[in-house]
C-alpha cells in the first residue's frame, strides 16, 4: 500500500541510509535532495525508489559512490567533466551550477559530462537554473530502450531533455520528457495486469506495432515520440552529450543498462545549459514577457468540457506544493525504500507509524 512522510523526513532518512551505506556525507545530501525532491513533483519512477539500486550497484562494483568529479577542459562559457562513474547526481548538480556561474559572466554557457551514472530527472538540474534567473537545460543520454523508424530492436536510448524558464516566483515554467512515446513502466504494469495496449506504445520483435505487451521487454522495444520527429530529437540528445563529451553513445553499445547490468558502468553522459536572460531584453522584461504569455495561454478558448489550460510544469508544482504538508509515496516506492532501512538499518519515520 501506499505510505505517507513529511519531505524533510524523506530527505533525512535517504541521507543516513547513503551514508550507512559507504557515500561521504556531502554526495549524501545532494542524492537525497535530489531524489527527494524528484518524488515531490510526482516523478516517482525517478526518485527515491531507485536508491535501493543505487546502492546495490555501487556494491557490486558498478560505480563508485564516492567519485570526485573533475573538470577536464574549461573556457570562458564551456566546460568538460568526467564524472569518474560516480552517482549522477551529484556530478550534474556540480555541472549545472558551474554552468550558471559561467553564463552570469558571458550571458550563455554549457557544461558536458561523461562516465556519469543515471541521474535521475532531469527537470531538477532545469530547475536550479532558473532558480539563478537563468533559462536552463538539461539533457542525458541512456541505454538502448527504443527503437527508430525502420528498425526493429531497442537501437537508440529515449534520451531525456528538460528546460526551466524562471518567473517572478519560484513556480518555473518547465517540461521533462524522453523521446519515446510512452513510460516503459506504463507497459510492464499493463503486461502485469494481462491487458493490450495502444498499438503506438512498442513495437514486437519484428519491428512492427503492437497491442500485446506479454514479450516486452525481453523482445521489442518502445516507440519514439511522434516517430521521426522524437527519432531526430533523441539524436540531437545523444551528439550534445555523448558525442560532444567524447563519452558513450547508446546506439554504439557503450551504454549499458543501470538497473539491469548493475555490476557494469552505466557510461551515460549528460549536458546542461544554462542562458542569463537578463543579458539580452533585461531580467524584468523577460519575466514581464513571459508572465504575459502565460496569461494568454491561460486565458485561451477552452475545448468543451474543458475548464483550464495548464502550463508546462504546473501540474508537477501543484503536487509540490502539497508535498509540503505530506508527501505520498506509491507502494512499490514504499517498498524500495523498506528494503534499503533493512540494508542500512536507518529507521523509516512514516506518518502514521506501522
Amino acid at each position: 500500500m501506499s505510505r505517507k512522510i513529511k519531505l524533510e523526513n524523506l530527505k533525512r532518512f535517504c541521507t543516513k541510509a547513503l551514508e550507512k551505506a559507504g557515500m561521504r556525507s556531502d554526495y549524501a545530501e545532494i542524492t537525497a535532495e535530489v531524489l527527494a525532491e524528484t518524488d515531490a513533483f510526482g516523478t516517482h519512477s525517478h526518485g527515491t525508489k531507485n536508491l535501493f539500486g543505487y546502492v546495490k550497484k555501487a556494491q557490486v562494483g558498478g560505480m563508485e559512490m564516492n567519485a570526485e568529479p573533475r573538470i577536464l577542459k574549461e573556457g570562458d562559457s564551456y566546460a568538460l567533466m568526467d564524472a569518474g562513474h560516480g552517482i549522477g547526481m551529484v556530478v550534474s548538480c556540480k555541472a549545472m551550477e558551474l554552468a550558471c556561474r559561467k553564463a552570469k559572466k558571458t550571458g550563455i554557457a554549457i557544461v558536458t559530462v561523461k562516465n556519469s551514472t543515471h541521474f535521475g530527472a532531469a527537470g531538477y538540474y532545469a530547475n536550479m537554473a532558473a532558480r539563478e534567473g537563468c533559462f536552463g537545460i538539461a539533457l542525458s543520454n541512456v541505454d538502448p530502450n527504443m527503437t527508430v523508424p525502420g528498425a526493429r530492436g531497442m537501437i537508440l536510448g529515449n534520451n531525456p531533455l528538460s528546460y526551466a524558464s524562471p518567473t517572478e516566483d519560484e513556480e518555473s515554467i518547465f517540461l521533462d520528457i524522453a523521446m519515446s512515446n510512452v513510460a516503459s513502466l506504463k507497459v510492464i504494469q499493463a503486461k502485469k495486469e494481462g491487458r493490450s495496449i495502444p498499438d503506438t506504445w512498442i513495437v514486437d520483435k519484428d519491428g512492427l506495432p503492437t497491442t500485446d505487451p506479454s514479450q516486452y521487454p525481453g523482445e521489442g522495444a518502445m516507440q519514439p515520440l511522434g516517430s521521426h520527429k522524437g527519432y531526430g530529437l533523441a539524436v540531437m540528445v545523444e551528439l550534445l552529450t555523448g558525442v560532444l563529451s567524447g563519452g558513450g553513445i547508446s546506439s554504439t553499445g557503450e551504454i549499458v543498462s543501470w538497473c539491469f547490468q548493475p555490476e557494469k558502468y552505466n557510461n551515460v553522459s549528460h549536458t546542461f545549459l544554462a542562458l542569463d536572460v537578463s543579458k539580452f531584453a533585461g531580467r524584468e522584461n523577460y519575466l514581464k514577457r513571459s508572465k504575459e504569455m502565460a496569461r494568454c495561454l491561460r486565458e485561451a478558448p477552452k475545448a468543451k468540457g474543458k475548464d483550464r489550460i495548464y502550463l508546462p510544469g504546473e501540474m508537477e508544482w501543484e503536487k509540490h506544493k502539497t508535498a509540503q504538508r505530506e508527501l505520498e509515496l506509491p507502494a512499490d516506492v514504499a517498498e524500495q525504500l523498506e528494503l534499503l532501512s533493512r540494508e542500512t538499518g536507518v529507521a523509516l519515520d512514516w506518518l502514521g507509524g506501522e
